[in-house]
């Protein structure tokens, strides 16, 4: 009896399992080190990506009123296909809008200053560092050589990103298992109805 209940919930309890599994992945899993430069960045970052996770369990309501597969296999593709793009907006951005410095990547802005700090050294020392190295010269603060609102509005565009990424990520794992179970479904199926009739004919004979 029990096992028969089970065998009637095991999707939903499946789902389920790969809903929660996202909900703690989005915890356990590192976030970029360029989010721990700002406090409300820190506590705005994780509170995201938990709400992304939250919106993509909705998709798990949506599976039990539809089951075509034809709707899930695009609904897979279009995930995975917008999630690459995403996370390659993302990658480029990062690179552009954030400098290393201490094993941590510091948001930097797209306005500078009116005292330039890296004019400046390049004024005294006759040269600049690398790029990778610039963020030396303002001791991990942005704030000495951009605007406050170009660092704010390039560290909201890569929240931005990274909440889709996370988002998108979880829809697919969901869409994509959700996908596998109506296959398996639709087979056993077809196995039950081809056991049958070859039952039935059989039996004729």
């Amino acid at each position: 009896m029990l096992v028969n209940k089970l065998k009637e919930v095991w999707k939903e309890i499946t789902l389920l399992s790969t809903w929660i599994a996202s909900v703690a992945g989005a915890f356990i899993i590192p976030l970029p080190s360029w989010y721990a430069s700002d406090d409300n960045t820190s506590f705005l970052m994780k509170f995201g990506v938990f709400i992304a996770t939250v919106l993509a369990g909705f998709l798990i309501l949506y599976s039990l009123k539809n089951k075509t597969i034809r709707v899930w296999m695009r609904l897979s593709v279009n995930f995975i296909l917008v999630l690459i793009g995403t996370f390659i907006t993302y990658h480029f951005m990062r690179e552009a809008k954030t400098l290393p410095y201490l094993e941590k990547d510091i948001v930097i802005g797209n306005e500078f200053l009116d005292i330039n700090p890296f004019e400046a050294f390049k004024v005294s020392n006759g040269f600049l560092p690398a790029r990778n190295e610039q963020m030396m010269i303002l001791l991990g603060d942005p704030e000495k050589a951009w605007t406050k609102e170009s660092i704010m509005s390039n560290r909201i565009q890569l929240m931005g990103l990274l909440f889709l990424c996370y988002l998108l990520s979880a829809g697919f794992i969901i869409s994509f298992c959700n996908l596998m179970i109506l296959y398996k479904e639709e087979y056993t199926i077809k196995i039950e109805k081809k056991n049958t009739k070859t039952h039935e004919s059989d039996t004729r004979y």
